[in-house]
This record gives C-alpha cells, sequence and structure tokens, in this order.
C-alpha cells in the first residue's frame, strides 16, 4: 500500500527543523524574532494611569526643573500701581519695586503700630523698632509720581541702589541691596530706615489758615429753638399791625385827563387896499 506524500511546504521545513539541534535552536529564535518585531510594530502603548500622586510627583519634577527667578540690576522705574497683588518675593526681585512697595507701606495709616512693623519688615533687613514707629506719619500721604534710581557702589566693593519717591511731604530716599533671606537673594532696605521729614509731615495736617497763623473767624451762636419761635410770632405780629394801618387804595376809577385845547388859526390878511369903513359921523380933521 502506497503511503500519502507529505505536504510540498511544510515536508522539507520539518526535515530542515529535525535534521540537527542547530537547526532547531535556529528556528526558534528567528521565530521569536519574527514575533517581537511584530508587536513592537502593530502592538499598543499601555495606557498610563494619573493618579493624584503621579501627578504631584510630575508637577514637582517641573517645579525643580524651572530655574527660579533671579534678582535684577536693571533699573526699570515704577510707580504705586505697579506693586498692587505682588508678593514681597516677587517686589524683592527688582530694587525700584522694593523700594515704592516700602514706601506703599511707610505712609499706610490704616493699620496698627504692630500689624504696620510687621508689614514694613518685609522689605527691611530688620524689623523696624521704636524710634521709625515714633516717626510713623499720622495724617494721609499721597506718593506723587514713580521712583528714581541709580546704582551705587560700596568701598567694599558691593553694589546697591538709591531709589527716590516723590511724596506729599517730600522725597524719600531709600538704600536697597541684595540680602540672602530663607526665601533666596532679594532687594531689601538697608538700616537705619528712611523717614520722610516730620516737620513736612506735620504741615500737611494742619489747616492753611492756622498754619499761616491767622486767627481762625468766630462763629456766632445758633438761637435757641424757643427764641427763634418767639421772634418768628413777633415778626407775624408785626406784620399784621403794619398790613392794618396801611390805608385800602380807592375803587373809584380816577378821572380822565383834560385833553389840551386845539389852537385857532388867525385870520388870513387879504391883498390888495385897505377899506374904509363907513362911519355915521365924518372923520375929524376931514372936510
Amino acid at each position: 500500500m502506497a503511503r500519502p506524500a507529505g505536504n510540498p511546504v511544510l515536508a522539507p521545513i520539518r526535515r530542515w527543523v529535525l535534521y540537527s539541534r542547530t537547526n532547531l535552536t535556529i528556528s526558534v529564535a528567528a521565530v521569536l524574532g519574527v514575533l517581537f518585531v511584530a508587536g513592537a510594530v502593530f502592538g499598543e502603548s499601555p495606557t498610563t494611569v494619573h493618579t493624584p500622586s503621579t501627578v504631584a510627583a510630575a508637577g514637582a519634577r517641573t517645579t525643580a526643573a524651572a530655574p527660579a527667578e533671579e534678582v535684577t540690576y536693571d533699573l526699570i522705574e515704577v510707580t504705586e500701581s505697579a506693586i498692587a497683588g505682588k508678593t514681597a518675593d516677587a517686589v524683592g526681585k527688582s530694587a525700584p519695586t522694593t523700594a515704592m512697595a516700602y514706601a506703599h507701606a511707610y505712609v499706610d495709616i490704616s493699620q496698627s503700630n504692630t500689624e504696620w512693623r510687621t508689614k514694613l519688615g518685609r522689605y527691611t533687613t530688620d524689623t523696624p523698632g521704636e524710634t521709625i514707629v515714633a516717626a510713623r506719619p499720622q495724617v494721609p500721604i499721597a506718593i506723587t509720581g514713580s521712583t528714581t534710581s541709580e546704582i551705587v557702589t560700596g568701598t567694599g566693593g558691593e553694589r546697591r541702589a538709591e531709589v527716590t519717591i516723590p511724596t506729599q511731604a517730600g522725597e524719600l530716599r531709600v538704600t536697597v541691596q541684595v540680602t540672602e533671606s530663607p526665601n533666596g537673594a532679594k532687594w531689601l532696605v538697608q538700616n537705619p530706615f528712611p523717614t520722610l521729614d516730620r516737620d513736612e509731615v506735620s504741615k500737611l495736617g494742619t489747616a492753611p489758615s492756622l498754619a499761616s497763623g491767622a486767627a481762625a473767624p468766630s462763629r456766632q451762636p445758633e438761637p435757641s429753638t424757643s427764641a427763634t419761635a418767639a421772634d418768628t410770632s413777633a415778626t407775624d405780629t408785626t406784620a399784621t399791625t403794619t398790613s392794618a394801618t396801611v390805608p385800602t387804595p380807592s375803587s373809584d376809577p380816577a378821572p380822565a385827563p383834560v385833553p389840551a385845547p386845539v389852537p385857532v388859526p388867525g385870520p388870513v390878511p387879504v391883498p390888495g387896499p385897505i377899506p374904509i369903513p363907513e362911519l355915521d359921523t365924518p372923520i375929524p380933521g376931514a372936510l
């Protein structure tokens, strides 16, 4: 009985694989290599689930990788509105903004002395003492313009900035220098801390008339309610008496004016000889 012929494609491969162990090892490695390449090309990447811890760790790595903002020696002049809403660390990166923030806190009279010292201490090397608290303004003072800054090099080679802020009570001159702090290097106001002239500040709280030595006009005392009522009743009585004594004008109509007489024209002379009138008696001396 004849044996059936094998598969013409698989039979040679099967004979080659089973021919030796070397061929078997090569075949298995080739199959695994083909499967690995196919999986890398056509396979899908696993979906990553972002848990809160994973997100926090990624944010921390991003923050650590981002370079921290450094202090700058560029003197970009600012106004009081430029520091609104900024933190002390953000303000401390520039000399003009640090000086303006100090001036803004210095003229603030809405807080108690303790709160005022704490707020002012955010921009100074040390917490202000009782000396600067005694020089604190007690009247509102407005900042009238932008800063004017200048970089100055000290005797030891350190660089500091001299900043001038204009106010109603004169110029506030602030000296700031880069100082190391727990949050990094930043500009801070140096001690002794600047203050405004107390004489100029006191002028803002004095009325112009009193400041010039003029006496204030005296005010007449206001009459009481009873006196006012008495005066009112007396005035009404006087008005009534006056109205009673004044005669009422007559209701008869005024006489009509007499018309002026019309002039009569004189006789008009008749030209020619004057006629002699006829008389009953002869004219004396006539024959």
